[in-house]
């Protein structure tokens, strides 16, 4: 009984420890958001101002891709803002519109990391918060 006991705990120990390293290899995603908020215009067809004001979390890979992110936030924060100003109110007020907006934003902004410096670290953009007024 006892040969059995022992028989399962080693079992039970190396199949652990073998769930353990094949975990090992997933990726540890970092978040980092812009602060503060980014709030900004756009003109609708009849020159009516109106507001969006947005909440970003880019998911990175690594604390590398984070060092790069804050290296070059001032530039980011720019580019969504120019990239948010140009769109219409219609396509910034639908869902389909507001998922195109999130993957162009992640799209140039890995562009311009990419030109900057030589990688593109996002890995994922989220919006925590979409407000238009």
């Amino acid at each position: 009984m006892k040969k059995l006991f022992w028989l399962l705990c080693m079992i039970t120990a190396s199949v652990s420890s073998t769930a353990v390293s094949a975990n090992d290899h997933k990726p540890v995603y970092i978040y980092f958001g812009l602060e503060p908020d980014i709030i900004t215009n756009y003109t609708s067809e009849t020159n009516k101002i109106g507001f969006i004001s947005v909440s970003i979390e880019f998911m990175l890979a690594d604390k590398k891709s984070l060092a790069v992110i804050e290296k070059h936030e001032p530039l980011i924060r720019d580019k969504i803002i120019s990239l948010l100003g140009q769109q219409s109110p219609q396509h910034l007020r639908s869902l389909t519109g507001r998922e195109e907006v999130r993957k162009m934003i992640q799209n140039e902004v890995n562009g311009l990391l990419k030109q900057e410096s030589g990688e593109a670290v996002i890995e994922n953009l989220l919006f925590t918060k979409y407000i238009l007024m």
